[in-house]
């Protein structure tokens, strides 16, 4: 009926006909745009699902290919990790976009019972709009968790087929390196590589050559002196300043790591520049084949493998100079250790020139199984040589002694070295090279790691302890800015280190599972699902963001302290606000920053703050129903913990009880008395009563010694004593001197007092007894009497108390002659 209206209107008004079917084409083209944008938004999604599932399906095909080579499975699990992570930001991409429509399906409300009256049609129209996107959305949404699972399978698979093929490769039985048909065929093979190589270095040398090759020598000899007398200045500068110096004969920890650091950079980089400079001489000047530059490229890699490992080795062992030693062996030792290392870094750079050379020359199955062979018994042979050598371990034992007793420990390593390094050589006789060659250089690299570590640690703890030493100049600013305390500083260096050592082992346990034969792309994946996300009962973490949310929290606190500074030292003291307004301002600062902080950090980690309110909104209910003394004594542990009153250890007195502070806990604080009893004090007593705190900001305590001399002493004499006897003894604090105050005239004596300053508090009472027994002594030995109390007695009627006293004695005088007879 409607519709027969509106075109009866239509009809006979042709202004209104124009204006609605302008109107109409408006809606349409509006509709329109809406309508291609979501298509336009989910079609790229869908395309690239159709392109995700054809790429799975061909590495599903590739993957049960048996003939598939090891570099192939390396590009395809690369390739697939990348379409994951693809994958992974587009679910994030869709997932923000679910969370408006459900917010807007929230605001609509339900939709009305059967029953109740029908909503607008706009309304229904909003809502079933909002549904179909939504359906759309949570479709795609599924289809891209279904990838990624699938992806995971597959990735699965093919760490399964790595480990089964490398399991294989090493474990599997081959020719035995003392096998007669290796030997016949090898060694006629060495000996026409040799003679080829022969006859090019004769080439080479020809006169022909020599005329060509002349001048591309004079280049690289130019070349050479010209970064040696440019690295030359500079090493010998750089040595003097950092390195080690002969002047000094103890040097402490932080110069002996210094110099080694200075050592090893210097070793290394005249050496390094020239070897670097020829090398890029010589690729210039000569147009090498493929396989020449492969080869020099080794060569190249083999030499800067010797020189570090030699530079680091003298460095850090310093053969010739003890004192400048980082490691505890004498001087025989140190020496034997370092031409053990030189001796593995040369054998590890021949087999690399080896390997290359086979690779240009070709070379058959024996003749490799051979050079592994040999490579191994010498590798196994320099390591036999570290575990034979007892004095090496005892010495190292002993220093771990000091540290830690575990020299059974150290014991059982040493002797499971030593049979890892007997396996490398039986292994190759009995036709496991692969083995063999696998355990020589996982020793080797894994021996290098630990030492790494080690140093890394010592150098990275130095450097802290340095940046926040008050005695630098960058640690007293930073203590100045920060506003640390003795105890404050030595937390927060505590904290750091645990942080940065627990980086360097993750680092060094990721390292070690590496060097072992782990997928580097295994653990780039974990380690990326761990960064940027994992799902755990539900719920999503990551190890990115809560870090990311820690730092911003230490950051708003930094900038809050900072601003509390600022207000303190510039703002404030130009103001005539009062003292005690300015200090209530600079904590309302610290509050609302500590607030504002936990807000940022929570809201990047995750957490919905309105599940907060609500949480909030319930503990208000609970107020309302008793549970005033318990949000009481919540809020006031709170403020003991911000505000820190008092902290664990401090000596307390509240009321009539005194004690340390043990623990501070929600709602009561626990203060162990003298008598080693626990009282638990409710913490709002501790905000809302006067409490005594004897070490709040320091533990300096004043000891006073009241003392008493007989009238007619000299009091000045008296004075000079008790300040020496004071003065004397070893805890009391010569920056705040000791003092003597005459008190008055008492009764019996005149009245001092002795008032001396400790740097412990709780050394007061046994300090004020070793002073007591010193000025006793003292007195003794200046004759000053200490007096007895004296009190003045006086009677009345004391005529008639001797009248009594004189009839007594007369009566006893008369009784006894009578006695006598």
């Amino acid at each position: 009926m409607k519709l027969i209206i509106n075109i009866h209107l239509f009809a006979i008004n042709p202004i209104k006909h124009k204006i609605c079917l302008v109107s109409f084409v408006l809606l349409l083209s509006i509709f329109s745009d809406h309508l291609s944008a979501q298509t336009n938004q989910a079609t790229p999604i869908a395309q690239q699902l159709l392109q995700w599932n054809a790429d799975l399906a061909q590495s599903n095909k590739a993957v049960a290919d048996p003939d598939i080579d090891d570099e192939t499975l390396k590009h395809l699990r690369e390739h697939l990790n990348g379409m994951r992570n693809d994958a992974i930001s587009v679910h994030d991409q869709i997932a923000a976009e679910i969370t408006p429509l459900n917010s807007d399906l929230t605001a609509l409300g339900p939709p009305p019972a059967k029953d109740a009256p029908a909503e607008l049609d706009s309304i229904a129209r909003k809502r079933k709009a909002l549904d179909t996107q939504l359906a759309l959305i949570n479709g795609q949404a599924k289809e891209v968790e279904l990838l990624i699972s699938n992806i995971d399978v597959l990735l699965d698979q093919l760490s399964d087929l790595r480990i089964h093929r490398f399991t294989q490769k090493t474990f599997t039985r081959g020719l035995s390196a003392l096998a007669p048909d290796v030997w016949q065929r090898a060694i006629p093979e060495i000996q026409t590589k040799v003679t080829n190589l022969s006859a090019l270095l004769k080439s080479w040398t020809s006169q022909e050559n020599y005329e060509v090759f002349k001048p591309k020598i004079l280049h690289l000899f130019i070349a050479v002196c010209s970064v040696l007398a440019i690295i030359w200045p500079f090493s010998r500068w750089f040595y003097r300043q950092f390195g080690r110096t002969p002047d000094v004969q103890k040097p402490t920890y932080v110069e002996i790591l210094r110099a080694a650091l200075a050592v090893g950079f210097v070793r290394c980089l005249k050496p390094m520049s020239m070897t670097a400079t020829a090398y890029l001489v010589l690729e210039h000047e000569f147009e090498w084949t493929q396989n020449a530059h492969d080869f020099a490229l080794s060569a190249f890699k083999a030499l800067s493998m010797i020189i570090v490992t030699a530079a680091v080795s003298r460095a850090m062992l310093a053969p010739s100079k003890g004192h400048w030693r980082l490691m505890p062996l004498n001087d025989t030792d140190a020496r034997y250790v370092h031409r053990v290392i030189v001796g593995l870094a040369w054998v590890f750079a021949l087999d690399l020139v080896l390997d290359a050379w086979s690779d240009v020359g070709g070379g058959s199955l024996e003749l490799t199984i051979l050079r592994k062979f040999v490579v191994g018994l010498l590798i196994a042979g320099f390591l036999l040589a570290l575990v034979v050598r007892r004095q090496l371990w005892r010495m190292d034992i002993q220093h771990r002694r000091k540290i830690n007793d575990k020299a059974t420990i150290w014991r059982g390593l040493r002797t499971l070295m030593g049979l890892l390094v007997l396996v490398i050589p039986v292994s190759a006789i009995a036709g496991y090279v692969s083995l063999s060659r696998l355990l020589g250089t996982q020793i080797v690299l894994t021996g290098g790691l630990y030492v790494l570590v080690g140093v890394v640690i010592a150098l990275c703890s130095e450097l802290i302890e340095e940046l926040l030493s008050q005695e630098t100049e960058i640690g007293g600013k930073i203590r100045q800015n920060l506003e640390l305390t003795d105890d404050g500083c030595e937390l927060l260096v505590f904290w750091i280190k645990v942080a940065v050592i627990s980086i360097i082992y993750i680092g060094a346990v990721l390292t070690m599972l590496v060097i072992w034969g782990a997928g580097g792309e295994d653990l780039s994946a974990w380690l990326y699902n761990a960064l940027l996300g994992f799902s755990l009962g539900g719920v999503n973490i990551s190890i990115a963001t809560i870090f990311f949310a820690l730092v911003l929290f230490s950051v708003v606190l930094l900038l809050t302290r900072l601003l509390q500074r600022f207000l303190e030292q510039v703002i404030l003291p130009r103001t005539r606000i009062d003292v005690g307004i300015q200090h209530s301002v600079r904590a309302a600062i610290g509050y609302i920053g500590f607030i504002v902080a936990a807000g940022f950090a929570l809201s990047i980690a995750g957490v919905d703050l309105s599940k907060l309110a609500i949480i909030a909104g319930a503990l208000s209910v609970g107020i309302g129903f008793g549970l005033q003394n318990v949000v009481n004594n919540f809020v006031s542990g709170l403020i003991l913990l911000i505000e820190r009153p008092i902290k664990v250890g401090d000596w307390v007195v509240v009321n009539d009880m005194q004690g340390y502070v043990k623990n501070i806990n929600v709602r009561a604080t626990e203060v162990q008395t003298f008598d080693r009893a626990s009282v638990f004090i409710p913490n709002s007593n501790l905000i809302s009563n006067p409490l005594l705190n004897w070490t709040h900001a320091d533990k300096t305590g004043r000891v006073v010694v009241p003392v008493g001399v007989a009238y007619g002493t000299d009091t000045r004499k008296v004075q000079k004593l008790l300040i020496e006897v004071a003065e004397a003894h070893s805890s009391t604090l010569t920056t705040m001197a000791p003092s003597v105050l005459f008190k008055g005239f008492g009764d019996s004596c005149l009245n001092f007092e002795l008032r001396a300053f400790v740097k412990d508090v709780d050394k007061v009472a046994t300090v004020s007894s070793d002073l007591c027994f010193e000025i006793d002594a003292a007195f003794r030995r200046e004759g000053i009497e200490i007096p007895y109390p004296q009190q003045d007695v006086h009677w009345r009627d004391i005529e008639r108390l001797e009248n009594l006293v004189t009839k007594i004695l007369n009566e006893k005088s008369h009784a006894t002659p009578e006695s006598n007879r």
